[in-house]
């Protein structure tokens, strides 16, 4: 029973942390002027759907404010509604709402993907020490690397079907359906994925530990 409940505890331990940060609201928040733009490109244009996104990015925002949120999350939270709407501004078409997501998946798929042809250290190993997830010293460092380049794999893979998906509906202008499937590439997707990984790293650690002796 131990090796199931095991990873319950890390999961329910995971979950409650999440929703300790308000973590289904801010993708509800995130979600939300994205949604407002596909509302108002749909109905009339791209100008209108920025200008729809700006208001409920703003009007979240200062709701978020009122309910006591840090003034920096709120802050960063319009100011990518902003550059978003800036790419629209500048390039005069709908799809560039989208622009910066795309640069956004490419830079990490490549990021990913050098570190795997790389003799150093896959960027999921490096990442997880910085954030405390990953151990200084390990029982087995080499073992560690070879769990971290799965890892780091799973993540170049994530980011590339991102592009795979996207780019040719970019291509194509097809700006309803692109933004319907940022919708569930973006941060739903990613929520999942760093869960996944937090759960695969973690039980990882759990499995490695050496067990106690009989009678200590």
């Amino acid at each position: 029973m131990e090796s199931v409940e095991q990873p319950r505890s890390t999961a329910a331990e995971m979950w409650g942390k999440f929703t300790a940060l308000g973590g289904p609201q801010h993708i509800l928040d995130g979600a939300a002027p994205a949604i407002g733009f596909l509302i108002g490109y749909g109905v009339w244009n791209a100008k209108i759907g920025v200008l729809i996104a700006l208001a409920v990015a703003l009007g979240i925002g200062g709701y978020r404010l009122a309910r006591g949120d840090s003034v920096k999350v709120v802050a960063i939270s319009v100011a990518l509604v902003v550059v978003f709407s800036l790419f629209v501004g500048f390039t005069g078409e709908g799809r560039a709402f989208y622009l910066p997501d795309l640069l956004i998946c490419a830079v990490c798929a490549v990021a990913f993907g050098i570190t795997l042809l790389l003799p150093r250290r896959p960027l999921s190993h490096w990442i997880s020490r910085r954030i405390g997830l990953e151990p200084a010293e390990a029982a087995d460092p080499a073992a560690r690397l070879r769990l971290h380049r799965r890892v780091t794999l799973a993540w170049f893979v994530f980011w590339a079907v991102h592009l795979v998906v996207m780019v040719p509906l970019y291509a194509a202008n097809k700006v309803v359906l692109l933004g319907s499937v940022a919708l569930v590439l973006g941060k739903p997707a990613l929520v999942v994925m760093l869960a996944v990984t937090w759960l695969w790293i973690r039980r990882s650690l759990h499995h490695n530990t050496p067990a106690a002796p009989a009678g200590a």
